[in-house]
C-alpha cells in the first residue's frame, strides 16, 4: 500500500474481510474475571455465561491473542480509508450478554481467533465480508443508517 496518500490514492479498492468473532476472549476474560452476578442479570443467565467463558477461556491459544476490533480497524485506517458495516462482523452471543451486562464496548475485547484482511475477488469462502477500503483517510462505520467516524480507541 501507499503509506504515503492510503490506497485510494492508486486506484486501489479492497473488500475487508475476517474470519473467527470479535471480542470473545476478552469477554470471557471478562466474566472470569468478576466476581459478583451483574445487578442486571439473573442467576441462572450469569451462570451459564460464566460456563461459557470457561470453556472458551480453556479452549484458547492464549499466545494469539490479538487487540479488539476497533483497534484493528483503526490500524487499518493508517493506510487506507474505509466503510465498514458494525453489524457485519461476527459475534458470539454469549460474549454480547458479557458485554452488555459489564458495561463494555464488544469492539474493544480482545479477540483470540480473529482475523482480518484485504481481499479482491474471488473471496475466500470461510470470511465474512464487513466492509471496503476507499480513497482518502476517512474510517467510516456504519450501524444500520447511522454513520459514524471511527474514534481512536478507547475513547
Amino acid at each position: 500500500m501507499n503509506n504515503g496518500s492510503g490506497a485510494g490514492s492508486t486506484g486501489a479498492s479492497f473488500s475487508i474481510m475476517v474470519r473467527g468473532y470479535a471480542g470473545s476472549y476478552g469477554a470471557a476474560k471478562a466474566c472470569m474475571d468478576t466476581e459478583e452476578i451483574p445487578a442486571a442479570v439473573r442467576e441462572h443467565t450469569w451462570t451459564r455465561l460464566r460456563k461459557w467463558a470457561c470453556e472458551m477461556l480453556d479452549k484458547t491459544d492464549h499466545t494469539k491473542v490479538k487487540p479488539g476490533m476497533h483497534t484493528l480497524l483503526w490500524n487499518l485506517g493508517e493506510e487506507t480509508g474505509f466503510n465498514v458495516i458494525l453489524r457485519d462482523i461476527p459475534l458470539e452471543q454469549e460474549a454480547v450478554e458479557i458485554a452488555e451486562a459489564l458495561g463494555l464496548d464488544i469492539y474493544e475485547l480482545e479477540s483470540e481467533d480473529l482475523e482480518m484482511g484485504l481481499f479482491t475477488f474471488p473471496y475466500p469462502g470461510d470470511m465474512t465480508l464487513i466492509g471496503h477500503t476507499c480513497e482518502g483517510r476517512d474510517k467510516i462505520v456504519f450501524n444500520g443508517s447511522v454513520s459514524s467516524y471511527l474514534n481512536r480507541p478507547g475513547e
